[in-house]
């Protein structure tokens, strides 16, 4: 894509839609009753999209809700459906109103702290379960700890361990193992524990505990780089320490220096879905715009119900599509489950996310899934967020080979976004992921700060590609066409202190064939990972199983343990990728030993001049 094109995609992004709008206000401590004007206000969010349904049918210009500040507590998911959708060429705009920070929010607060006889606080929940706690605005830690000393896998289905005072520990079947393995970090729940002689016998929660064990790439019987236990009140032994004891409603927590627990804030995410664009191929959802608007506290509670079993990029076992070849456990044309978003695109079209924020969620923050086309993600930041950020599409049938052409994701663009901490509690996480799309764009963004890759491109290792891919991987069947993995464009990013806690990952990453592809522009550097030659490279630039008909070209990389890597050798697959023009650099000092060209790359890299705002005040430690 010339620089011409994507100047006149930003003026398009940038450009306002209508002059003039009907409008409608709502705030937190209006009344659904009201009129919904500024004098007189609605409450609630539900209350202003049904107004807004009852006048959207022909519509002669945009319908403007304006949102004023404040949080709007969420007691169930927010949906937009076809009948919510603007009309006519116009849009329907929920908008913060100006000066004002409107939060969505799917948490509950928590009060009523006391003390107890061991220094920490506790109060009582009005919640089941939840995996994140936030004290005054901050995420605090489940309660961990190393691993037991004289940890031993004993038989088929757990450990042993010299530390026998387990056995004596409280709610065993909330206690998690946490391993990081390369590119994986998967979580196995324990079933029970029990004494015997000088040992604890720590017995784990099945199938999921043989599945990590068995699964393949790389797995927790044979490729632990640390493992390390958590969720339990026996743990709790550090300041900003959380536990939550499910089975007495009680939240435990040892505060930092200087927290009043009476006095701070404490929020608990209760609702999975925070805000859903729900359409379906025949009627999608079109022409909505969310500008301003801060989504937060959403929860994700499937790995508190069975664990974790990273594949990759977030993804697990399905536990109902298994194949098993070579001793390894994998899933049929590598369908894995994706950890579902805060907020869900699906079958929508012409959906606009502008300067919002997406922060304190417990799973992925927002997914474009099943016929999302042509909607923009612009300006909006990512932070603090247990999963990755961004997306779109997804590994299943429905995306390497969809049974109607309508289902393909097509045509959407994240631009001048910034992304960074993310993948807080499952490291396997990306900035931002795109599966089998078509004519997906990724420019100008600021990625920094994750555990593994910032950007990750494509699925499926080759294997759902017309014809197959690696000829050593067995699948029950092949296909013979390719898949819509096309035409997809990342550039002028700027992509930095990536890859912080894993192996195995780039600053962009890809795999699988995607003709008229293109990596151009984008700005590499200090890709932290410590790389071990038997786990996989710590990369700028990484083209892995399957990737085909990609060019790659004007990208600046330096400090990275390796700026250009190549996995896609089968079926040669790397003729097919064009690599030329790039300065890859892993050793410079400093970007000043980099050319003049190339310094003007990586100046035009990242945010544009409207959006550098993004930055102020937010990549501080």
């Amino acid at each position: 894509m010339s620089t011409r094109i994507i100047t006149v995609l930003l003026l398009g992004l940038l450009m306002p839609q209508s002059l003039t709008a009907v409008e409608f206000q709502v705030a937190p401590n209006g009344n659904d009753a009201n009129p919904g004007t500024k004098e007189e206000p609605f409450a609630t969010l539900e209350r202003a999209r049904d107004a807004v349904r009852r006048i959207n049918r022909d519509m002669k210009e945009d319908i403007v809700v304006i949102l004023h500040g404040g949080t709007f507590r969420l007691d169930r998911t927010l949906f937009f459906e076809p009948e919510d959708s603007g009309a006519g060429g116009h849009n329907v705009i929920y908008r913060a109103q100006a000066g004002e920070t409107p939060i969505i929010s799917g948490g509950r607060p928590i009060a009523g702290w006391q003390r107890d006889e061991k220094g920490r606080w506790k109060a009582a929940v009005p919640l089941e379960d939840f995996r994140q706690l936030y004290v005054n605005g901050i995420r605090a830690t489940r309660a961990r700890g190393d691993a037991p000393a004289g940890l031993t896998l004993a038989g088929e289905d757990g450990y042993t361990t010299t530390v026998s005072s387990m056995a004596d520990w409280r709610h065993p079947g909330d206690l998690e193992f946490c391993y990081v393995c390369a590119w994986a970090h998967t979580r196995c729940k324990v079933q029970d524990i029990r004494r015997e002689g000088d040992n604890a016998v720590i017995s784990m929660r099945q199938p999921q505990f043989n599945f990590a064990k068995t699964k393949e790439g790389v797995n927790i019987a044979s490729h632990v780089d640390e493992i390390y236990v958590e969720n339990s009140l026996e743990l709790l032994d550090e300041p900003g320490e959380w536990y939550l004891d499910r089975a007495a409603r009680t939240v435990y927590y040892l505060p930092k220096p200087g927290e009043g627990m009476t006095e701070v804030p404490v929020v608990a995410p209760a609702l999975e879905r925070l805000v859903e664009l729900r359409g379906t191929p025949d009627r999608p959802v079109r022409n909505i715009r969310f500008e301003g608007i801060t989504f937060e506290h959403g929860s994700w509670l499937r790995p508190s119900q069975v664990g974790f079993v990273d594949v990759q990029a977030n993804f697990v076992l399905d536990e109902a599509n298994l194949v098993k070849r070579e001793g390894g456990l994998t899933a049929v044309h590598n369908q894995h489950v994706k950890s579902p978003a805060s907020i869900v695109c699906r079958a929508a079209q012409s959906i606009r996310f502008e300067r919002c924020e997406f922060t304190r969620l417990g799973g992925a923050g927002i997914d474009l899934e099943c016929g999302a086309r042509d909607n923009v993600i612009l300006g909006c930041r990512f932070f603090d967020i247990s999963g990755t950020a961004i997306q779109i599409g997804d590994v299943l049938k429905d995306d390497h080979h969809p049974d109607d052409p309508r289902k393909i994701v097509k045509n959407n663009a994240v631009v001048n976004c910034c992304v960074r901490d993310c993948g807080r509690d499952y490291w396997g996480s990306v900035g931002i992921f795109a599966g089998y799309t078509e004519g997906t764009v990724i420019a100008h963004n600021e990625i920094t700060r994750l555990p593994y890759s910032g950007i990750s491109v494509g699925y499926g290792w080759g294997e759902e590609d017309a014809g197959g891919g690696n000829p050593a991987y067995y699948q029950p069947f092949r296909y013979e066409d390719p898949t819509p993995a096309s035409n997809n464009r990342i550039e002028s990013n700027h992509i930095h202190g990536v890859m912080q806690k894993l192996l195995d990952g780039a600053g962009i990453y890809t795999l699988g064939n995607m003709p008229g592809s293109v990596i151009r522009g984008n700005h590499i550097h200090d890709c932290t990972g410590a790389a071990k030659a038997d786990r996989g490279p710590v990369a700028g630039i990484y083209l892995d199983e399957g990737s085909g008909f990609i060019e790659v070209t004007g990208n600046v990389v330096y400090r990275v343990n390796k700026p250009m890597n190549y996995n896609n050798l089968s079926q040669n697959r790397k003729a097919t990728c064009k690599e030329h023009d790039n300065w890859f650099e892993p050793d410079l000092e400093h970007p000043s030993g980099l050319p003049s060209e190339a310094r003007d790359v990586a100046a035009r890299a990242g945010l544009t001049s409207e959006f550098r705002d993004l930055l102020q005040g937010h990549l501080r430690p």
